[in-house]
């Protein structure tokens, strides 16, 4: 389980996409059984956030 906020996602997906270590860090938090992330719709997100943020759902699903 992990619970993590929508806006400390999407800062570490864009920081795992500039270092060139995305995939590994999708990968770990698509294998967790449940993944929370809170405080979505607070914040306003970056085009390529979202577009993160949407593939990291969208696996898990």
């Amino acid at each position: 389980m992990r619970s993590i906020t929508a806006a400390a996602l999407v800062h570490d997906l864009i920081e795992a996409q500039d270092e060139r270590r995305l995939q590994r860090l999708q990968k770990q938090l698509t294998s967790q059984n449940l993944l929370i992330i809170d405080e979505l719709g607070f914040l306003p997100l970056s085009k390529s956030g979202a577009e993160l943020l949407f593939e990291v759902i969208s696996r898990c699903y």
